[in-house]
């Protein structure tokens, strides 16, 4: 992999935080169910930037076996996600946002910034 800054494609962003954080907080509002780690996959899936375990677990700095189960309790008990793929010998774990309406803001996509 080439992480040379120059090299970089111009779609390989990172989220702004604070409105992601805003959305998970809202999620939590609506879903009290729900863990921070839970609404976080669904919100980063609704806001496609992570739908897969690997990518959420490296985007936010979380162990892959956290993020697996966060997600595998979360799929199992709710409609918010939809499992799609999963890898039986990684074990990364492909999901969409469910058919459920979240009612987080769908209208308002994340702002983007360069990932320095």
């Amino acid at each position: 992999m080439n992480n040379n800054p120059q090299n970089r494609k111009t779609d390989d962003l990172s989220p702004d935080a604070s409105t992601f954080l805003h959305l998970v907080d809202r999620l939590m509002v609506i879903h009290p169910e729900l863990t921070a780690v839970q609404a976080g996959i669904i919100v980063a899936a609704d806001q496609n930037i992570a739908r897969d375990s690997r990518t959420f677990s490296r985007h936010f700095g979380m162990a892959h076996a956290i993020v697996l189960r966060e997600l595998n309790a979360l799929l199992q008990s709710t409609d918010l996600l939809t499992l799609t793929q999963r890898d039986a010998r990684t074990l990364r774990t492909h999901y969409v946002p469910g058919d459920k309406n979240l009612n987080i803001g769908k209208a308002e996509r994340l702002p983007h910034r360069r990932a320095d």
